[in-house]
């Protein structure tokens, strides 16, 4: 072998010092090439003592209602809320680093929320879930007034208030009640890394005297209760009346104030610190209701920074505190647009006390800060919400299993035809995982040990890249050994032709070296099964009509996925047993291929037309019937009702009539649903709702073929001696004789595996039905904000849900939802060498679009995505009242208001606004593509444009309209 290396001397923070090598190897074995990596290294130096690990605080049982930001006890979310336990944290970090300080102040923890909560409370809270959830009718709008105004009406105990004013008193002395404070909501999952929670609870600024504390301190209460709050928790799968804790800190009159990112908050890069800056308080640009200046800074590996850009924003207005308590809105000179608020000394030094406060809380930090008589102030530091986001290429790759060498080859021959494009994530596990064991017990019956449930560690059956599902070509044609007839009828059976790729059976036979080796009583249990493989048909059959479904009978999510989970080798018989009728009608064919080739002298197109012709002359084949089916049910309806009159009904009329009327219609109609009803496309994905439940697609088909259809053909006795006449193959009386013998066998193999396939899928069906189940009982649980959303997890997530309720799970569900069509759209080559890449997709950006816009107008890239849609200008909510599903929203700018049509929306456009502005933050957590920044958008761009929106690059094009579509 040989070595090539690459040494660096390497130097690291703390002390830390050292000397790395890396090794390329290239080395021969069994005369094969092969390659690798080794690492070695040294360290020169290491710190004189480990660090100490922080002293961990226990959490009390008996919770005060009130606690000071210097107390250990507030750093507990549990305890605080995000906010309180943030500033605890970072009160705590500023005892030891004087270069800032943490303004004063108290919580009221979520003990006192607890403690306030009477039951009057409690019981509107109730029906607000009721109704929220499904379980009852109501306008959720009006339930969340009725919280709120209970809430707000309702005294504090004497218990809460005391502890107010005795802790303020500590904490301020007696000269609190001249001091402004500003009052923020801090409920529990609030401000982390997986929810923000941007701007939907209540903040006041400049609150002063006890009874506006008081008041205040009810209001953030009453806002987690909010319509847009509540909505936000719905959609994050959160408890509606989640453990409040409200901040009192005081206010500082700072002259300038904004925000730091410690990373890009678009791709989390850590090179890059971004500072927001306006005078005044923060409020103009946490809100983005100002053009703040943005100064980047540019982070090297030692933490050295340096100034990479400042763009001075428009900064108009200002906010300040009122003398009498309260904030109000300044205009500012037009001097004062000019130059940046903030010098690059300043910046230098925001810089590298956000890498300080990174490091203490060893996560990127979104910092608020202010500055007061030269002084650093820091108001807020909250984790970077942008992690839970994964960008597109990582979606696209999230499920995809891995290769072992680029020589691996994969197919989607046949798995394509039952489990076509794009598979939910939760349904793709599924069937894997009950392949598995299927194949396993398959191949334990036989006393063989199945090359497709060889590994434990990988998936080895059903594969998946971008969501669809691929077979191993290696481990698929060696399960009959190499190169033998059994093999190559295999291959033909299921390619339609002869593998002639000598590198894949090469990689077969170095994967599985040792053919099958046959034995006496090997051959014999193969005969006795081309004869007998279909002898427990019925016994199966029984087993799935009269299966009780377990998990149906659960009243909670918790109790249904236990069920689902102890259920799910139920019905592997089924499984089981397709695979034997598959694998013995496989064995037919192959023998009926084999007569033909005799007499052909080769595998040809010939032999090919032969062998069709003779599987077409079969009869009553289980997937046969749904088209006749679908025919005769046409065709009566012609009979009973004329076809204009079918055609005219809506969807509903024509199911109600088909499942109610007193007529042959609907005796076949509901014959058919009983047969077919579990069918449907995709059939093996859980998530495809079968005919039996959406019966639209179905109708909408009849209605098409009223009238179109075709009479009944009646099937007439088989005449070999005409068949053999049409055959193309030359045979003598040994081969017709042979063949008079196979056919009968051969048609009955296919008309068994096709039985057995309907009575798989209807066991498919059996667990689709207690998944639709389980997410049901999820929705009326708040767990997930719609049933279809479970199919978009896999099954730990689902467990992991139930148990946490993790809102990062709901997130990453939505993100794949989003890019499932794209997905579901793709194609691949049957046989792929190495990673798959579809044949059909297209680069989606700007660059490569195949139109030239008529417009285009650049801004600030804030979310990344590329979409083209119709584009939705809306400078008022009345106006994005009009939005509809996948439009590209156009605004000047938006605010907490427009947050309930994030979910329908496509993609974001704003005139104002910057990285942290409220529709960048929102855009980023739906995984919207955001571009902000485009001044004159909503007047350049009209309603009905369709447009490229491209989050990559900042790019807002205007497209020609599709020539198939017509958009009013």
């Amino acid at each position: 072998g040989s070595l090539m290396r690459k040494s660096e001397n390497k130097e690291a923070h703390d002390g830390w010092s050292g000397f790395l090598e890396l090794f390329f190897v290239q080395f021969t074995f069994q005369n094969k090439t092969g390659y690798g990596l080794f690492l070695s290294g040294e360290v020169y130096n290491e710190p004189p003592t480990p660090r100490v690990p922080m002293r961990q605080t226990v959490c009390p049982k008996e919770v005060p209602v009130t606690v000071k930001f210097t107390d250990e006890i507030s750093q507990f979310g549990s305890i605080s809320g995000g906010k309180g336990s943030s500033l605890g944290k970072l009160t705590k970090m500023s005892l030891k680093d004087k270069s800032f300080i943490v303004p004063k102040g108290i919580i009221v923890t979520t003990s006192a929320f607890e403690e306030f909560l009477n039951s009057d409370i409690l019981n509107v809270i109730k029906k607000l879930e009721n109704v929220v959830y499904g379980n009852t009718e109501g306008d959720v709008k009006i339930e969340c007034e009725v919280v709120a105004k209970n809430i707000s009406n309702t005294a504090l105990p004497n218990k809460i208030s005391t502890s107010i004013v005795e802790n303020l008193k500590s904490v301020f002395g007696d000269r609190y009640k001249n001091r402004k404070f500003a009052v923020r909501s801090s409920a529990t999952g609030e401000d982390t890394d997986v929810m923000s929670a941007a701007g939907q609870m209540d903040t006041f600024l400049g609150v002063q005297g006890l009874q506006e504390i008081f008041y205040a301190v009810k209001k953030c209460w009453a806002s987690q209760f909010g319509h847009i709050a509540i909505e936000y928790k719905k959609q994050n799968g959160q408890v509606l009346n989640s453990p409040m804790a409200v901040v009192i800190q005081e206010m500082v009159a700072c002259e300038v104030a904004g925000v730091i990112f410690t990373c890009d908050p678009v791709n989390n890069n850590p090179d890059v610190i971004t500072i927001t800056a306006n005078y005044g308080l923060g409020e103009t640009v946490v809100s983005g209701s100002v053009e703040p200046d943005t100064i980047m800074l540019e982070r090297s590996n030692n933490d050295e920074l340096k100034v990479k850009s400042i763009t001075v924003g428009s900064k108009h207005q200002r906010i300040v505190l009122k003398e009498s308590g309260g904030t109000e809105v300044e205009d500012l000179p037009d001097d004062s647009k000019t130059s940046a608020c903030i010098n690059e000394e300043t910046s230098i030094n925001l810089g590298k006390l956000a890498i300080r406060v990174e490091k203490f809380y060893r996560s990127s930090r979104d910092i608020e800060w202010g500055l007061l008589n030269n002084k650093i102030y820091l108001l807020q530091s909250r984790p970077v919400t942008s992690g839970a986001s994964l960008t597109e290429f990582e979606l696209k790759h999230e499920f995809d299993c891995i290769l072992r060498s680029e020589r691996d080859y994969f197919t989607v021959a046949n798995v394509g035809e039952v489990m076509p494009s794009a598979t939910s994530p939760l349904g793709a596990e599924f069937a894997s995982k009950f392949f598995m064991a299927a194949l396993s017990k398959h191949a334990y019956e036989k006393g063989e040990v199945d090359p497709f449930a060889k590994s434990m560690y990988y998936p080895s059956a059903l594969k998946t890249f971008y969501y669809q599902v691929m077979m191993s070509i290696p481990e698929l044609i060696c399960r009959h050994g190499h190169d033998t007839l059994f093999s190559k009828g295999f291959s033909i059976s299921l390619f339609g032709r002869l593998l002639d790729e000598p590198e894949i059976n090469e990689v077969a036979k170095e994967r599985m070296p040792d053919s099958p080796k046959a034995t006496i009583w090997s051959d014999l249990k193969f005969i006795k099964d081309l004869f007998f493989y279909d002898r427990n048909a019925k016994n199966v059959k029984k087993i799935i009509d009269n299966y009780e479904f377990p998990y149906l009978k659960c009243n909670t999510a918790q109790e249904a996925f236990d069920a689902l989970m102890k259920a799910a080798t139920d019905l592997e018989q089924s499984g089981t047993h397709h695979m034997n009728c598959t694998e013995n009608s496989s064995h037919w064919n192959v023998i009926v291929f084999s007569i033909l080739f005799q007499a052909k002298g080769r595998f040809d197109t010939d032999v090919y037309s032969d062998f069709g012709s003779i599987l077409a002359s079969s009869s009553q084949i289980e997937s046969a019937d749904v088209p006749a089916s679908v025919q005769k049910v046409a065709n009566q309806i012609v009979k009973d009702l004329s076809p204009e009159k079918f055609k005219a009904m809506s969807l509903e009329e024509a199911e109600k009539w088909l499942n109610t009327s007193n007529t042959t219609s609907s005796k076949m109609y509901c014959e058919f649903i009983e047969r077919h009803g579990h069918r449907c496309l995709k059939e093996f994905d859980v998530n495809s709702p079968p005919w039996g439940q959406d019966q639209r697609i179905f109708i909408k088909l009849l209605q098409t073929l009223a009238g179109c259809a075709k009479e009944d053909s009646e099937n007439s006795d088989e005449d070999y001696s005409k068949l053999f006449s049409e055959l193309r193959s030359p045979l003598n009386v040994l081969n017709r004789w042979l063949l008079r013998f196979a056919i009968p066998n051969c048609r009955r193999g296919v008309r068994s595996r096709e039985t057995s396939k309907s009575m798989l899928i209807k066991s498919v069906d059996h667990y689709r039905k207690g998944f639709r189940h389980l997410a049901k009982l999820m929705v009326a649980e708040g767990r997930i904000p719609d049933k279809d959303l479970i199919y978009f997890m896999t099954l730990d997530e689902i467990r992991d849900l139930l148990n946490t309720r993790y809102p990062k799970i709901i997130s990453r569900a939505n993100q794949r939802r989003k890019i499932f069509p794209v997905l579901d759209e793709y194609k691949f080559p049957e046989i792929i060498r190495g990673f798959p890449k579809p044949v059909n997709e297209i680069e989606e950006s700007s660059d490569t679009t195949e139109y030239i816009a008529d417009l285009t107008m650049q801004g600030i890239p804030v979310s990344q995505g590329v979409v083209k849609g119709y584009a939705r200008v809306a400078v008022s909510l009345d106006q994005a009242a009009q939005l509809k599903p996948g439009e590209i929203l156009i605004a000047y700018s938006t605010d907490i208001g427009w947050s309930p049509y994030f979910p329908i929306i496509s993609g974001v456009v704003t005139e104002l606004g910057g990285l942290i502005s409220h529709g960048a933050v929102v855009s980023r957590e739906y995984g919207l593509p955001c571009v902000v920044g485009l001044r004159g958008a909503t007047k350049q761009f009209k309603t009905g444009d369709y447009v490229l929106l491209d989050g990559k690059k900042g790019v807002l094009q205007r497209l020609p309209k599709p020539q198939d579509e017509d958009k009013d």
